[in-house]
């Protein structure tokens, strides 16, 4: 190994970009401001969007204690539950705000970057791991995942660290090295269940390489002995993803196509993005793709070039195939943002295809890392909401109802999950009771609570009631309204959900 890294610097310094020459710590300002542009790309504007339902899940799990966390988790999410921990402690300490939520995606997304462009360096060049690094900061699968609360950012960081583990162990072949590394894959799984696709890919890897073989597989599968009672528990709530398209493989390709890197954003809104952000995005995935294809065919001779491209080969196609696979033959579980974790991994195979633009041209390497940052900011509009934000928004109906005059007296949800708003914004609904309540989402060991059907009798007499209903979906039973004589004074239909104002006197 350590004579592949002399032969990748050599290469670095033909392709025209040297080493940093100096001390050991001179060495650390590439993978630590690649780490803090990763972080402000990800951070800058996090608090815009409003929350959507699978951030308030984390809203409603996190804010339970330790006792009524690992209730819900017998019924639901277990496959977030390491998240949801640790989340309950972060958000004990720095609340439930939009910046308070998601920064420590945007943290995770930071170290990532910095681990990514390691990883270049030590299998490559200083040139091919901060191009790397940059790809990663700016992708707005990356960017995506640093804005929003959920796993995702921190599942792309533990595959960065179990990578670097992976190379570390390799070339020590120290027991020490190799229980770190099942460690950081277990915890990998417990973060969330498909990262075990991860793992296979290392697997995969060591025997294409023939790289400590016999203990890279004795680990993985230690790693996979530890987490199989927990993947056969999550397994049993699968009932959890039947949200999910059933699609066919040419369909899961095409959303793989546009979704898995170039454009980020997984908000079940409907919402498509302007034709003109579409654009972008397609010259993104065709400059990153051209790159990838470059950078494959110009190394593959190189003999020092090998485990880096088996390694993201591997890290990428095993992952995707997998998942894809599952998808068509088992149950529908394709969903761009589970497969995060390979981004890192696709950044190193397009940093590659910078890094071996011809030298001699040295007009064309700063032009095409210009395009593609400009390519990949460009999406970050509507993935940051500065466009195209959708009418029905948690926040927004919240802000409506906020200003709303008279205010409602009490609401009813025709469905618990509608009650994400309250669970999101509740200083919003201060005052105003929630008659199809039963048990709060705590007390019931459920994401949004159990309603109750909501009589003539809780009506009546109630003055302003709103009713929360499904947006194109058949009509919500409102006899109880009609057998309480309230008048309906208002209607708003909106894409999402519809919202219906009643006078019960």
């Amino acid at each position: 190994m350590e004579s592949q890294r002399v032969s990748g610097h050599a290469a670095g310094r033909r392709s025209g970009l040297a080493a940093v020459p100096g001390p050991a710590a001179a060495q650390w300002w590439m993978p630590v401001s690649l780490g803090l542009l990763g972080f402000c790309a990800a951070f800058l504007g996090s608090w815009i969007p409003s929350f959507w339902d699978d951030e308030i899940a984390t809203i409603s799990a996190a804010g339970r204690s330790p006792g009524e966390l690992l209730l819900l988790l017998q019924s639901v999410d277990a496959v977030h539950g390491l998240y949801y921990l640790i989340m309950h402690f972060w958000t004990s300490v720095f609340g439930f705000s939009e910046i308070s939520m998601r920064m420590p995606s945007a943290f995770a997304v930071g170290l990532a970057c910095a681990g990514t462009a390691l990883i270049g360096r030590k299998l490559a060049s200083e040139s091919l791991g901060f191009a790397a690094g940059l790809v990663l900061a700016v992708l707005p699968r990356m960017v995506w995942a640093g804005t929003e609360a959920r796993q995702s950012a921190f599942t792309a960081l533990l595959a960065v660290a179990l990578t670097l583990l992976l190379l570390r162990a390799w070339e020590s072949n120290r027991i020490l090295d190799w229980v770190l590394y099942a460690l950081c894959a277990v915890v990998g799984v417990w973060m969330f269940m498909f990262f075990g696709l991860a793992v296979a890919a290392h697997a995969a890897a060591a025997v294409i390489l023939r790289r400590r073989v016999l203990a890279t597989l004795v680990a993985c599968s230690a790693a996979g002995a530890c987490v199989l009672p927990f993947l056969i528990y999550a397994l049993g709530q699968k009932a959890q993803v039947d949200w999910i398209q059933n699609r066919s493989l040419l369909q899961n390709l095409m959303t793989a196509a546009v979704k898995q890197y170039f454009y980020g954003d997984d908000r079940p809104t409907g919402n498509m993005p302007p034709q003109w952000v579409l654009a972008f995005v397609v010259l993104l995935g065709v400059v990153e793709i051209a790159l990838l294809a470059w950078g494959l065919w110009s190394a593959r001779h190189s003999t020092a070039l090998r485990p880096l491209l088996v390694l993201c080969l591997a890290g990428v196609a095993v992952p995707v195939a997998g998942l894809l696979l599952v998808s068509v033959v088992a149950q529908p579980v394709y969903v761009a943002r589970y497969l995060t974790f390979t981004a890192p991994a696709f950044a190193l195979l397009v940093g590659l295809g910078i890094s071996r633009l011809p030298a001699k041209h040295t007009w064309l390497r700063p032009m095409v890392v210009a395009g593609v940052i400009c390519c990949s900011l460009v999406p970050q509009l509507t993935l940051k909401s500065l466009v195209n934000e959708p009418a029905d928004t948690e926040r927004r109906i919240a802000a409506l109802l906020d200003q709303q005059a008279p205010q409602p007296a009490a609401m009813v949800f025709g469905e618990p999950y509608l009650r994400d708003m309250v669970l999101a914004y509740p200083e919003r609904f201060d005052g105003i009771q929630d008659l199809s309540l039963e048990e709060t989402p705590a007390e019931s060991g459920t994401l949004w609570g159990l309603d109750a059907p909501v009589t003539a009798a809780e009506l009546s007499g109630r003055g302003e009631v709103l009713f929360v209903g499904l947006g194109n979906a058949a009509p919500s039973d409102l006899s109880a309204f009609t057998a309480a004589q309230c008048r309906e004074t208002g209607n708003r239909p909106f894409q999402r959900l519809v919202l219906i104002s009643f006078t019960c006197s």
